[in-house]
């Protein structure tokens, strides 16, 4: 218990003088040390004059609603400061100064409404955290001379992104969900070296590539914002772009020439008004691995996949059937899901030139009638047929699915004399794959933790 106290120094500050340049009255002091003796101060202008000359990560709690020039200014030692939830209002230019060591820089969960020019000059720092204030300004000029891993500007109330905010300013991660941004300025951030931008839930319309000119960009977060359309060349400034989100907006059709020989590896198009998808949409895409289309309003199926490797995930939509060689572009894939759509109809020559998918998931649709030539001789690891309308799948269930490493059947209206077919496949199946994943298996002992693994992997 002593040695967890120790790890804190406290020092409360009593301040008897009125001055109206004191950034510092009535707060707590914690420095995460085990090895600096508990002080008291009559009052303090600057952080400086209570901190030791060592690496410190401090921690400041009170009221503090004023940042003055010089408060944390000329601290060689200062590795971390924290100012979370302390009604901070405004930060003066020149508050920051001198800080060579300072990593993180924690300013979240306050009443900040601007940022005022030369606020954030000549600092080199791990992470700045200006989260969930009320900013709604950011002055040209907020951050000059600045450099850093990351910022976050999350959960406040900026509405736009002029030109020169940011002035000669290299940043790797931009944190900007949650704000109400509905235009930012061409080449606002074009300089800084972004990997990374978070513009989550914010009313930004279009994809602008005189906006989005960031040639080291490698994620890109669109969800939920209001994009109407997306145009031919709309990610041309974006070469090193592997991962975007744009799922939650208002998206009807997808055309050519927007994603094409993109370097992208994951492409999130979910929760859209999508009707229309060009054919020839996502060609050379060679380096996509997972590419999401749930829950829009397509009805037709079209053979979108660009890579054998890629997962395709087209739940809840409207698809009603897959046509003649759906798949015919590729000989082996790897996850197509359909969960969820009202498909009735899979043509007997759906799978044709295709010769293995590793998961093909059908749950939840309407299918009635299973031809026992629907599959061919394509190899499946995992087919999914639960909560469908089948009744009954004639001839003997072993031979035609005979190719399927594991099948679920489950939640379908099956008549008597099928439900034992369908029992004795499940059982058979189930009896399979785990001789296949456990063939060491002998003894119930032995056995017990490998089965409970098993069940909640694959149930």
């Amino acid at each position: 218990m002593r040695s967890s106290l120790v790890n804190l120094l406290v020092c409360t500050f009593l301040v008897k003088v009125s001055n109206s340049e004191n950034t510092f009255e009535n707060v707590t002091v914690v420095l995460a040390r085990n090895d600096v003796p508990e002080a008291t101060v009559a009052t303090f202008d600057s952080l400086k004059e209570v901190i030791p000359d060592v690496k410190d990560e401090v921690t400041i709690t009170g009221n503090v609603p004023i940042l003055y020039e010089n408060s944390i200014f000329d601290i060689p030692s200062l590795y971390s400061l924290e100012l979370s939830n302390v009604g901070l209002e405004e930060i003066k230019p020149g508050a920051f100064g001198n800080v060579p060591l300072l990593n993180k820089l924690v300013l979240n969960s306050n009443n900040l409404t601007e940022i005022q020019s030369d606020t954030f000059t000549d600092l080199n720092v791990s992470n700045v955290d200006l989260s969930s204030n009320s900013i709604f300004l950011l002055q040209p000029g907020a951050f000059t001379n600045f450099k850093a891993d990351n910022v976050t500007l999350e959960n406040n109330n900026l509405t736009e992104l002029s030109f020169g905010v940011f002035e000669n300013v290299t940043l790797g991660i931009l944190n900007l969900d949650s704000n109400s941004l509905y235009t930012i300025a061409p080449k606002a951030l074009s300089a800084l070296g972004l990997t990374r931008l978070d513009l989550l839930d914010n009313n930004l319309e279009e994809i602008d590539p005189e906006v989005f000119d960031l040639q080291e960009l490698e994620s890109l977060d669109l969800d939920y914002n209001s994009i109407k359309f997306l145009r031919p060349g709309d990610l041309r400034n974006l070469p090193q772009l592997h991962c975007l989100r744009l799922s939650g907006n208002k998206l009807e059709e997808i055309p050519e020439g927007v994603f094409n020989n993109t370097k992208l590896t994951y492409l999130n198009l979910a929760a859209n008004q999508i009707v229309k998808i060009a054919s020839k949409t996502f060609d050379g895409m060679l380096a996509l691995r997972v590419l999401k289309i749930d829950s829009n309003n397509l009805t037709q199926w079209d053979d979108w996949l660009t890579s054998p490797s890629a997962s395709i995930l087209v739940r809840f939509n409207q698809i009603t059937e897959i046509p003649d060689e759906a798949f015919k572009n590729y000989s082996r894939l790897f996850n197509i899901n359909l969960q969820g759509n009202r498909i009735r109809k899979i043509s007997t020559k759906a799978f044709r030139k295709l010769e293995q998918i590793r998961y093909f998931n059908l749950a939840d649709n309407e299918i009635d009638n299973w031809d026992p030539e629907t599959l061919g001789n394509v190899s499946i690891v995992g087919l999914d047929l639960r909560g469908n309308r089948l009744k009954c799948i004639k001839g003997d269930l072993e031979t035609i699915f005979k190719n399927v490493q594991k099948i679920r059947l489950e939640n379908n209206p099956w008549k008597k004399e099928c439900a034992k077919k369908v029992a004795k496949l499940q059982k058979k199946n189930w009896s399979k794959e785990f001789r296949q994943y456990f063939p060491r298996c002998r003894k119930l002992d032995d056995c017990m933790p490998i089965m409970f693994f098993f069940l909640i992997t694959f149930l």
